[in-house]
């Protein structure tokens, strides 16, 4: 591979993060071929066409189409964020503000992921009077997003051909046609030709747009196939799959037995898979693909939206567990410790765009007088305070300088998200009055998708109050008395010594 061509950034895990730029923000990337011998025209997006062939828009199939042979796959999708990944206002907004930055290079590079039809036919056009930024426009099936199409037209990853040789940036062959592939092996269609693929009952398929890395200095942006992939969740053989398209209380018992959907007793994923079909099957798939985010299908206003924001809400609301420790101190000071477990996500907590996610903790503690002693984490102005306990991963530029626009991304230099199945504290200190005969601590762990700053950068203030969902909450009281003995105990111990 020519190196001038690679530019091969480098991650450094856990500590600090740097990774600097070479010139522009993507200016000096390729502009077809990664290696000799692979072309990709569609750069920096790696999407690829089958055979390099060409394809127009007469070649993909609206999904009401497919919808009528298989409605309950059309009901999920359809208010999914697989659906709206082109409409989305707030990525719309941001992906604007980069094409404005980059003359354009981000094109592709977003594009790819949500209109891959727009950008393999060349129809998503930059709009300058569209929004605060700009926008994009595309006609017809383009601007459906992810489309049932798009994903059963995937025939291959070359995800070993990326500057990486990692799945990311749309690294998918796609072979639009007659030919529709999924993971029946006897599948019958009047309307389209079928075909079996390994590859779309496992996470890979999933790595492919969800795994983005930044062109010119390979840094991970987002990274959410690779957090699965050093999880226990991987080494079990649990896909994406096995908790994104089943309901959310399969998906706890995947999590919390560490079993695939499949292979669950009693799992009630069966049924039929289309219209006229010659008999159920074992397992249909949901295909809502639902994840944390509950802003975007209401703001649009699609059908099911409110369906698919329960959903979501369900699923952030059973993906971590609390526990409070209370470590008594001398003279009434104590030490709070507020664990948080990545109970039930397969991947980090948050994910995806860690640097703009905001999972953190509010605490408060108050006496049996009812005096406040703690308070940490309540919004101001639906801000998140500074001083609260974030988990998230914090992004700068060449320079130094804290951003969270992808283009600009060269490292982290703070990371705190939460693995699968790992966990992080909240650690805080408390003095009790001597007149206090107990306290009561209540916790809670709070999500919004986003910021509020940037939602009103990119969309204008006061247009999107961004929700918040409490995805959970403890509250548990405690003696003073109990805190005193626990005091003379230790005291008690360090003499003996």
């Amino acid at each position: 591979m020519n190196a001038a061509k690679r530019r091969v950034g480098s991650w450094l895990g856990f500590g600090l993060v740097w990774v600097l730029l070479s010139g522009g923000l993507l200016s000096a990337a390729p502009a077809h071929a990664v290696e000799e011998g692979v072309t990709f025209p569609f750069y920096p997006s790696f999407l690829q066409i089958e055979d390099g062939k060409t394809t127009s828009l007469e070649d993909w199939s609206d999904p009401m189409v497919c919808g009528s042979c298989h409605p309950r796959q059309y009901e999920g999708w359809k208010s999914s964020m697989h659906a709206n990944a082109f409409i989305d206002p707030v990525f719309q907004a941001e992906w604007a503000k980069g094409y404005q930055e980059t003359d354009g290079e981000v094109l592709n590079l977003c594009g790819g992921c949500h209109t891959p039809i727009g950008v393999m036919t060349g129809t998503v056009k930059y709009d300058p009077d569209v929004g605060k930024y700009g926008g994009f426009t595309a006609p017809g099936v383009a601007a459906m997003g992810v489309s049932c199409d798009v994903c059963h037209s995937v025939a291959d990853t070359n995800a070993r051909h990326t500057t990486t040789g990692n799945p990311g940036n749309a690294s998918l062959v796609l072979a639009p046609g007659d030919v529709k592939r999924a993971t029946l092996k006897d599948a019958v269609s009047p309307f389209h030709a079928t075909e079996y693929s390994e590859l779309h009952g496992r996470a890979e398929l999933c790595a492919n747009c969800h795994n983005i890395f930044h062109p010119n200095n390979n840094f991970p942006i987002e990274h959410t196939y690779d957090e699965w992939k050093m999880s226990a969740y991987a080494q079990n053989d649990i896909q994406c799959q096995d908790c994104h398209m089943v309901p959310v209380e399969t998906a706890i018992r995947v999590a919390d037995t560490m079993t695939r959907a499949r292979d669950l007793p009693d799992h009630g994923l069966g049924g039929m898979a289309g219209v006229g079909a010659a008999g159920p099957r074992e397992i249909v798939h949901d295909h809502g693909f639902v994840g944390g985010n509950t802003v975007i299908a209401g703001v649009l206003g699609v059908p099911g939206a409110e369906d698919n924001r329960a959903e979501a809400i369900k699923r952030l609301q059973n993906v971590a567990d609390l526990d409070i420790e209370i470590i008594p101190g001398m003279q009434g000071a104590n030490l709070l410790r507020v664990k948080v477990t990545n109970a039930r996500a397969g991947h980090h907590l948050p994910t995806s765009l860690t640097f703009i996610r905001q999972v953190w903790l509010e605490v408060e503690v108050r006496d049996d007088q009812g005096r406040l002693l703690l308070s940490s984490g309540a919004l101001e102005d639906n801000r998140v305070p500074e001083d609260a306990v974030m988990f998230t991963n914090k992004s700068v530029d060449q320079d130094g300088n804290l951003t969270v626009d992808p283009w600009r991304i060269a490292g982290f230099v703070h990371m705190n998200t939460i693995p699968p199945k790992g966990y992080r504290y909240g650690t805080y200190s408390f003095r009790l009055p001597e007149d206090a005969s107990s306290f009561t601590v209540d916790a809670k762990l709070n999500y919004q998708s986003y910021h509020q700053d940037l939602a009103d950068k990119l969309l204008g203030e006061g247009a999107l109050e961004v929700p918040v969902v409490t995805m959970r909450e403890l509250t548990r009281r405690y003696n003073a008395a109990d805190l005193g003995q626990a005091d003379a105990d230790r005291d008690s111990a360090v003499a003996h010594r």
